[in-house]
């Protein structure tokens, strides 16, 4: 080994690909394991070692101030990474007779992931089969060795299993370990400690309630003893990224009450529309029919702008929002202010995916294979980024600004770390909503949908569960194994949306208002 030292390089001199593959299989020969870890990959150029930028980000956070809501659970990541060796070489009469594929699973949530690597892809040298980044949620990874019975995967059978539990592996010597399947394949998983990371919450349609917060429905007028149900306020209900309800958003949009003979709500004026979020899940009474939890823990309240804005919000959190769009139909016609009084940190909210949510792109071209001109590209970027809404916050450590949020205010959906505060970002992202809708007369973010759409099944495909590296070998073509922001539409998307044929027309009740009533209650 004495003799081998010379290609070892040290730490800050710059190498090349070559001398780092030396390294790589001075390591293996001598230890038998893989010279990477989980956390530390290389990536190159051509001037030498550079640093490979991870699809999701990673920033630990030492305060997280939605530790006081006790219907937000955190939520924690790591990086994952898969090695595969085979004990001895496989010779062309062995590939033939045993078409074995690896799989990798996950132990909990996303029952659909299923990455597949042929055996024959590895040889006697330690290769990384699989590089991902997951929740410690999904409590581990599965490998199964599946043998093919012809020339398709419905006749192939499980033949043995072996699992890598992140509680396993956080007890394990340098967070990583070792199996075997079939006596001839080594397997080696290696992860990073986890650590917190953002927030995901989304908001989904559910049922109209009344000004107390029951659902608009004979079950709860039954239970009224019949008295008539006042006040209509349209609801979402806030999902966690594994599908926990969070918190109810509710808007007001009329006042009054339904009677047969002629009597209806009515919508109410502008200054009285407002937001409010109550934390805590639906309290069920009959199936689907329920009440919203009784804790207020945030409102937004529509005030008068000052001129050169269309419209203002008040929040109780003390902050002040101000948005105009003007006649322009991209987002660049789109401007905000956000302050507050009593804080002296600067605020912004920047228009599109920007820091670390940015999305590169390649040189554009058009469908003749030329160069596109800059009207044109700046048509796609608008469109692509149109309802993404950066929240920077400017501090004496971060006199550059600080991404905190993203939000989507079409699709009602919000990333955001730790130390930004869930209600202040829910307020902000439904009264953007509501102020566009108003300005655009028009439907911006679904909001006439009165009916609790069709989710995916809880674990087939969770949310942000898992990512996948771009770099992994399993390549996958799936918005769900990506950042959600890469395609969003495709990620939030209801299983009734996400149907071939069109979904059934949902239909609401005399007692819950017209569209007409909750029209004038968003466009007016």
């Amino acid at each position: 080994m004495d003799s081998d030292m010379g290609k070892v390089v040290s730490v800050w001199e710059t190498v090349s690909k070559r001398e780092v593959e030396e390294t790589k299989n001075l390591w293996e020969t001598t230890f038998d394991q893989p010279y990477e870890k989980a956390g530390g990959e290389i990536g190159f150029n051509f001037n030498g070692v550079v640093p490979v930028k991870p699809p999701v980000f990673w920033e630990v956070s030492d305060m997280d101030v939605n530790s006081k809501y006790k219907s937000m659970l955190p939520r924690f990541l790591l990086e994952v990474c898969v090695f595969v060796r085979l004990k001895t070489e496989m010779n062309v009469m062995q590939e033939d007779a045993k078409p074995d594929v690896l799989r990798l699973r996950m132990v909990r949530c996303h029952r659909e992931l299923k990455l597949d690597q042929t055996v024959s892809n590895f040889n006697k040298s330690w290769r990384k089969a699989w590089h991902l980044y997951c929740e410690f949620g999904t409590k581990g990874v599965v490998v199964e060795l599946l043998r093919l019975g012809g020339y398709c995967f419905k006749a192939s059978t499980v033949e043995e299993t072996v699992f890598f539990r992140w509680n396993d592996l956080i007890r394990a010597p340098s967070l990583s370990l070792q199996r075997k399947i079939d006596q001839q394949v080594k397997i080696i998983a290696s992860i990073t400690p986890p650590v917190q990371a953002p927030y995901l919450l989304k908001c989904v349609p559910d049922r109209v309630t009344d000004d107390s917060g029951a659902m608009v429905s004979d079950v709860i007028l039954r239970m009224n003893q019949y008295r008539p149900q006042e006040g209509r306020w349209l609801s979402r209900s806030v999902l966690d990224h594994a599908g926990r309800e969070c918190f109810v958003v509710r808007m007001r949009v009329g006042g009054g009450f339904w009677r047969r003979g002629g009597e209806a709500p009515s919508a109410v004026k502008w200054e009285d529309r407002i937001i409010e979020i109550r934390e805590g899940s639906w309290s069920y009474v009959a199936g689907s029919i329920g009440r919203a939890p009784e804790k207020v823990v945030g409102t937004a309240t529509p005030k008068e702008p000052s001129e050169q804005w269309k419209a203002a919000w008040q929040f109780s959190t003390g902050d002040e929002l101000m948005v105009r769009w003007e006649a322009s139909t991209s987002i660049s016609g789109l401007s905000f202010c956000l302050r507050n009084q009593a804080a002296e940190l600067t605020v912004k909210l920047l228009k599109g995916r920007k820091m670390q949510y940015q999305v590169k792109k390649v040189e554009p071209r058009g469908s003749n294979g030329e160069y596109r001109n800059g009207e044109e590209e700046k048509e796609e970027d608008d469109e692509e980024e149109e309802g993404f809404l950066t929240l920077v916050r400017f501090t004496d450590d971060d006199p550059d600004g600080r991404a905190t949020a993203l939000l989507n205010w079409k699709l009602l959906v919000v990333e955001f770390m730790p130390e930004e505060d869930s209600v202040f970002v829910l307020l902000l992202c439904t009264s953007i909503l509501r102020s566009i809708s108003d300005m655009k007369k028009e439907d911006m973010g679904s909001l006439l949908i009165r009916r609790r759409l069709k989710e995916a099944r809880l674990g087939s495909r969770d949310w942000g569960s898992v990512v996948l590296h771009p770099f992994s070998s399993s390549s996958s073509t799936s918005p769900y194994l990506q950042p959600w922001y890469l395609n969003a539409k495709a990620v939030m998307v209801s299983d009734v949306a996400d149907r071939t044929i069109k979904p059934p027309r949902l239909s609401y009740s005399p007692e819950e208002g017209s569209d007409q009533l909750y029209k004038r209650g968003i466009f007016t």
